[in-house]
């Protein structure tokens, strides 16, 4: 392992040891099962991944970053925090379909961390470049706002009812005591297609 290579895997768990506590609060515990094996730095793929290498411990992952990632903090900072949020609810090693809620609440997450650390003009800029180049993304993260603005502890009620957010059904909303338009409920139950 190069000396690089180790300083950025040290920076990541940086960032994740400081974040971790924060996007606990926001969005509950890990499921049970969903464990954090480490970071992999690679320069071959272009956005971060959760990957899942073991059947007997099927929500047991390492979190992907692209090297380039790096070369902005901002970046960077949203990168890691998406995939952590996500580690909360592992898709696992099925590879179970994410659906727009799994997405949204991972970008939420990084918005948020943007805004505190680098402020209103960074999230602007962050959402424009959603916007342009990955609308998937955009659209989850605006009907998840659109929830959290009504209940800003529905991912929490919800992941009570059923810790994995990928196997959250309509039915779980209201056993959860969350109350949201079913047209936006709807929308965040369709299978993600980025």
């Amino acid at each position: 392992m190069s000396d690089t290579y180790s300083t950025e895997v040290q920076k990541l768990e940086k960032l994740r040891t400081a974040w971790l506590p924060a996007v606990a609060f926001l969005f509950g515990e890990p499921a049970t099962g969903a464990t954090f094996n480490g970071f992999v730095v690679r320069d071959d793929i272009a956005k971060p991944v959760a990957v899942f290498q073991q059947a007997e411990a099927p929500y047991h992952y390492h979190i992907h970053i692209p090297l380039r990632s790096f070369s902005n903090d901002v970046m960077l900072l949203a990168d890691v925090i998406q995939e952590m949020t996500k580690g909360l609810y592992p898709v696992g090693y099925d590879n179970a379909k994410s659906n727009a809620l799994c997405e949204g609440v991972a970008v939420f997450g990084s918005v948020t961390a943007i805004k505190q650390v680098f402020g209103e003009e960074a999230v602007d800029s962050y959402l424009n470049g959603l916007r342009e180049q990955a609308f998937a993304y955009y659209d989850a993260f605006s009907y998840t706002s659109v929830l959290l603005a009504e209940d800003p502890q529905a991912i929490k009620k919800l992941r009570q009812i059923q810790p994995l957010l990928y196997k959250v059904e309509r039915k779980n909303f209201d056993e959860a005591g969350v109350e949201i338009d079913r047209k936006i409920k709807d929308i965040l139950l369709l299978n993600f297609r980025a």
